[in-house]
């Protein structure tokens, strides 16, 4: 019996209207309020982490959507949190590529945080198990990772189900809204050196001052984790000639010749923080 024979009549209607909203969804916060309406009859959860790229690599890129304050993708520790993608991802492959429910010990410091700064289990209340699911985007070639996080236990049986008919919606939904404005990089715990941050505009609008867009200093922030022109593309879904590209524009406003001189030259101007 397939997900939508189960549902009675009236929750048949309140799924394709689930389905009719996503056409409407342009933002981060209506990708929120999206999860939180019409999402949670059929998939309860608190938090909703997506991860795509390479795995095997770790050339990974994240988003995390709450309405909790304090769980948001820019606080995120890169390093710890592809790590643990890269676990959930091959117990996902090692399950056939099948939904399954992990509980909240499996998941512990899915943010990548210290114990004291876990914003799960801190400034958010203690999450209780999770889901895990998946799909491959063969355009672009790379592996999509989807976990949902709840307070309350997940009922694999009924919440399998769900998760499998609605990812295909909530993957189209996620590729309809831009990544948050800031994101901080590797390294960035507090008394680190500065990092560069991206620009508050859309990756094709220009920032000020030199002229370099959202896109480029996108591309830089990865260049300066150590991410190869591959990597890079795998993770913002662009080819690897278009990498090299924008680094070519972006060595000559900068007036660099090489990415070691960009990053440096990046991290002395007013998109550094630290």
């Amino acid at each position: 019996m397939s997900f939508l024979s189960n549902l009675s009549i009236a929750d048949r209607g309140r799924y394709f209207d689930v389905l009719a909203e996503v056409a409407h969804i342009r933002t981060h916060l209506d990708l929120v309020h999206w999860l939180r309406g019409g999402v949670q009859h059929f998939m309860p959860h608190d938090i909703l982490v997506a991860a795509w790229g390479d795995f095997q690599r770790g050339a990974i890129g994240h988003d995390i959507v709450a309405p909790l304050r304090g769980v948001r993708t820019a606080q995120a520790n890169m390093s710890a949190l592809v790590s643990r993608l890269q676990e959930l991802f091959a117990n996902w492959s090692a399950a056939n590529k099948q939904p399954y429910v992990t509980p909240a010990e499996r998941i512990n410091g899915l943010l990548g945080l210290a114990p004291q700064q876990d914003l799960i289990h801190s400034s958010a209340p203690a999450m209780r198990s999770a889901m895990v699911h998946g799909l491959r985007d063969l355009r672009a070639e790379q592996d999509c990772l989807y976990v949902v996080l709840s307070r309350e236990a997940i009922s694999e049986k009924t919440c399998a189900a769900a998760m499998t008919a609605l990812l295909p919606h909530i993957d189209m939904a996620m590729r309809q809204t831009a990544l948050p404005s800031k994101i901080i990089t590797q390294g960035s715990a507090c008394g680190a050196p500065a990092q560069i941050t991206i620009s508050r505009h859309g990756p094709d609008s220009a920032a000020p001052d030199n002229g370099m867009t959202g896109r480029e200093l996108q591309i830089m922030q990865w260049v300066e984790m150590g991410k190869t022109n591959q990597e890079i593309g795998t993770i913002l879904d662009i080819s690897t000639f278009t990498v090299k590209n924008h680094l070519q524009r972006i060595f000559k406003k900068l007036d660099v010749y090489n990415r070691a001189q960009a990053v440096s030259r990046l991290k002395n101007s007013h998109y550094a923080h630290g």
